[in-house]
């Protein structure tokens, strides 16, 4: 093993925004409220499905939010490959990459991300899929990497060369918080300023650039 991939799924694997903006506004309005445009619900998106839903409706309210929660549940699990798939050139470092071990670390459930790499026919490219709700904590909490670094050392293999992947704030602050190098990608679903003013180690415009990053040096 050269090293462990942390890769985030929605925004840095996955283009989903518009199956997850579809059963959100889907949620909304059978539970009565009312729809909103698919920017405005993306750019909610990436601190977990309860969070994604408070935000739409504007409340912290524990029963509406789960409420509306159970109806995009509900609709998610049966449209979640709809319209989404996987960037350009992600299929093709999965199938081509045999050094790293590599794991999806994800603020989404873990039922829907598991479907989802299975659907796909990538799973067996993940050592580890870590979901919002496997754990008590979420991204950017660094203790949602525990899992994975006690399993490497049950095994015996190093953690010394880590990179965390994502498209998000979150996703670098976790790199950080853990102590491990840091990736971000401008292509997904957050604004590229918001990268940038995070400082990764390493800033790539689309997938295709990834293996030419310096941690594969």
């Amino acid at each position: 093993m050269h090293g462990l991939l942390l890769f985030d799924l929605d925004g840095t694997l996955l283009d989903s925004k518009k199956d997850i903006a579809l059963s959100v506004n889907y949620a909304l309005s059978s539970t009565g409220n009312k729809e909103l445009p698919e920017e405005t619900i993306i750019d909610f998106v990436g601190r977990g499905l309860p969070q994604l839903i408070g935000d739409c409706l504007n409340s912290s309210e524990r029963d509406p939010v789960q409420t509306v929660v159970e109806a995009f549940w509900t609709h998610y699990q049966e449209h979640l490959l709809d319209h989404s798939q996987l960037y350009p050139g992600v299929l093709d470092f999965l199938q081509q990459d045999q050094h790293h071990k590599k794991a999806v670390v994800t603020n989404k459930p873990y039922a829907f991300s598991k479907k989802i790499l299975e659907e796909l026919n990538i799973s067996h490219h993940f050592d580890w899929l870590i979901g919002g709700d496997s754990l008590p904590i979420q991204k950017p909490d660094a203790g949602i990497l525990k899992p994975i670094l006690d399993d490497l050392k049950r095994k015996g293999l190093s953690t010394q060369k880590i990179l965390m992947v994502g498209d998000s704030k979150i996703d670098i602050d976790t790199g950080k918080n853990a102590g491990i190098q840091t990736c971000g990608v401008t292509y997904g679903l957050r604004p590229r300023q918001e990268l940038v003013d995070c400082q990764p180690d390493y800033l790539i415009e689309n997938f295709g650039e990834f293996s030419k990053i310096g941690f594969f040096q």
